[in-house]
């Protein structure tokens, strides 16, 4: 019997690319890079998603059972209301309207919680906000109703504050890390927001899960201890031996953010039975050794740079 075969988009990604670690030698395994890829263990195909007919394309080339849509713009800062959110939520139409017409059999769509506007108590998946605070959010929210009028299977996971190894320079985790690192201060918000972080290992490993699972429709993906952010600066200012060096409220908070933004998981704990094996102080400390090794290596590559005298 010939194994499903499986597309995972975003595949080199921070996120995508800890899912594609965790797909085992059940699936014939697929992966979409917008950049020739030489890694292993996937048969890659070069392709701009961004181009609802490439999508569409792309799905007709490798004919899969099996689906994960992982990739989207996240540029720190600025993919809140960027524009490409709309064109990414076409491609997103393209990609599974083309998916379903050939015969796919089973949908796992990456979400966010900035599909909900925050709350005091943790928030169950039917709590989205009908119209989410921010562009990305609102994006997010239409490729899941999209999703929901479409005759496929699917699971629609919502993905908090992953951090962890080759996340984003300018993320909340890696700027406390790199200021740490440089003996420089690390300036913060006030620090009072209570988020839930997970190690994108920890995230990798749920949302491929989902890939062969029954359950049905959204589902909050997190871990199950949730941290106010000052809590996790000083905790990495404590890995590092420089809490002088945290400075909580040395930074406005963003325009609108809420107070509260954590997952209720219910469903993944009850339903997908899939449980974080990295706790918090872990993770924080192989992220810490991971940036102090990227930067070593980023120095060197510097300094063997020659220099126009």
């Amino acid at each position: 019997m010939s194994k499903p075969r499986i597309l995972i988009t975003g595949a080199r990604g921070f996120v995508g690319s800890r899912i594609l670690a965790c797909l085992d030698e059940r699936y014939d395994v697929h992966a979409v890079t917008r950049t020739q890829a030489d890694a292993s263990g996937a048969t890659w195909h070069q392709a701009d998603l961004l181009d609802p007919a490439t999508c569409a394309a792309i799905i007709r080339d490798v004919r899969p059972s099996h689906l994960i849509h992982s990739a989207w713009e996240t540029a720190h800062g600025t993919f809140w209301e960027a524009d490409s959110n709309l064109a990414w939520l076409d491609a997103g139409k393209a990609l599974y309207s083309e998916f379903c017409s050939q015969g796919g059999q089973r949908i796992v769509g990456c979400g966010t919680c900035a599909e909900y506007a925050g709350s005091s108590a943790p928030l169950r998946e039917e709590d989205d906000d009908p119209v989410p605070p921010s562009l990305y959010g609102r994006a997010k929210r239409d490729l899941l109703q999209a999703l929901r009028e479409m005759p496929v299977s699917f699971a629609w996971a919502r993905i908090f504050y992953p951090y962890g190894p080759g996340e984003d320079a300018a993320r909340f985790v890696p700027s406390i890390c790199r200021s740490l690192l440089h003996g420089q201060l690390a300036k913060c918000s006030s620090g009072v927001q209570l988020r839930n972080f997970m190690d994108v290992r920890d995230l990798g490993a749920a949302i491929a899960k989902l890939a062969d699972h029954r359950l049905e429709g959204p589902i909050n993906i997190g871990h199950t201890a949730s941290h106010r952010l000052g809590d996790v600066a000083m905790m990495l200012g404590q890995i590092a031996g420089r809490t002088d060096l945290i400075r909580l409220g040395a930074l406005p908070d963003r325009a609108g953010e809420p107070a509260v933004l954590i997952p209720d998981l219910r469903r993944q704990t009850n339903e997908l039975r899939f449980a974080p094996k990295i706790a918090i102080n872990d993770g924080m400390n192989d992220a810490y050794r991971w940036w102090t090794k990227q930067m070593a290596i980023d120095d060197l590559a510097n300094t063997s740079q020659p220099r126009n005298e």
